[in-house]
């Protein structure tokens, strides 16, 4: 996997109230949802349920971390 940092993780789709991450081309995604100040990790790649996780701050940049934090670690 090439994600070293933060700044690689490149959205896949953004609108005003979710941006979703997808790292890999075949694996799960990571959605966060402005809503519900969380962020899902998709449980199967393709299903879109999600196993939400809360934010202590509800804004971009703490999701980001978020999701970074998650992929470090399923894939290390």
């Amino acid at each position: 996997m090439s994600l070293r940092k933060i700044s690689d993780l490149k959205p896949v789709f953004s609108s005003d109230r979710v941006t979703e991450w997808q790292p890999m081309p075949l694996g799960p995604r990571y959605r966060y949802e402005r809503d519900r100040a969380a962020v899902g990790q998709e449980i199967t790649p393709g299903s879109e349920q999600y196993e939400w996780h809360v934010l202590a701050n509800n804004d971009l940049a703490h999701a980001k971390r978020k999701v970074f934090a998650l992929i470090t670690e399923e894939y290390l």
